[in-house]
């Protein structure tokens, strides 16, 4: 692998593209940027109250989500995706009659690791949606695998942490 710098925009013109394609509702080409391996997961997030921490220096995010055995909000293969656009794309999803609209700002972007064939990007999400006469909002952080083919990536993994606990949004239909 090339140095990070280098690194750097191909991936950020991957996750603009990524974004672009889900904001037109291409989902059968966004499929075709998943690896087969793909894990799609957002966890769930607590409030934690500062009166529970005892030490301050080891405080940080993941004392908010999920642990490894409990429920994630979404958990996904690639099987369970391709199931999720079928029915996004089949006008049975009710929760997604009509569409939403949605626009996505991808920012923030920063190589974590590059290590195992895998480059670890890490970036922030502002998700708008529309529908009907509702918007809600999303911000989250991202933090991606992508296995380098070719010239392109493939997502092989994607962990999503939305910045609320408690979620504004009637359903999680649209994707991270």
């Amino acid at each position: 692998m090339s140095s990070d710098f280098e690194l750097l925009i191909p991936i950020q013109q991957w996750l603009y593209r990524e974004a672009r394609l889900l904001d037109s509702r291409r989902f059968d080409l966004w499929l075709g940027l998943l690896d087969e391996s793909i894990r799609y997961r957002i966890p769930n997030r607590a409030l934690v109250r500062q009166a529970h921490a005892k030490d301050f220096s080891t405080w940080s995010v993941e004392r908010e989500l999920d642990g490894a055995d409990s429920l994630a909000l979404i958990d996904d293969d690639l099987a369970a995706l391709r199931y999720r656009v079928g029915r996004l794309q089949s006008g049975m999803a009710w929760a997604e009659t009509p569409p939403s609209m949605s626009r996505r700002l991808v920012s923030n972007v920063m190589i974590d690791s590059v290590r195992e064939g895998c480059v670890s990007v890490v970036s922030t999400i502002f998700l708008a949606k529309s529908r009907n006469d509702g918007r809600v909002l999303f911000t989250a952080e991202r933090r991606d695998k992508l296995a380098p083919i070719g010239a392109d990536f493939r997502l092989r993994e994607r962990y999503v942490v939305l910045d609320d606990a408690v979620l504004a949004a009637d359903n999680l239909s649209l994707l991270f």
